[in-house]
């Protein structure tokens, strides 16, 4: 599992589970920077489901941004399972 502490991070395409602006305060609640447009700093593209019309490639710009400069592409599969390890960190050193 990648670790998102700390990391820059944009969200690209419609998440299943959450908004887009529910993503991106859980990820700053548990530690991650969401950006809002990529640039160099950015290490880590959360992707979710990218809808285009029927003959029209499935990518967005940031997509397209992450594969020409070696970015990460996460799933959103991926941030939840980093959100829910982070979740067990917080209440396990709480509990400590």
């Amino acid at each position: 599992m990648k670790d998102l502490l700390q990391q820059p991070i944009v969200f690209t395409g419609k998440l299943n589970s959450l908004t887009r602006s529910q993503a991106q305060q859980l990820a700053v609640m548990l530690g991650a920077l969401p950006q809002t447009n990529m640039n160099q700093k950015v290490k880590y593209v959360i992707a979710g489901q990218i809808e285009q019309s029927m003959f029209e490639t499935l990518t967005t710009k940031k997509i397209r941004y992450a594969e020409m400069h070696s970015v990460e592409i996460l799933n959103e599969t991926d941030f939840l399972k980093w959100c829910i390890w982070r979740l067990q960190q917080k209440n396990f050193f709480s509990h400590v």
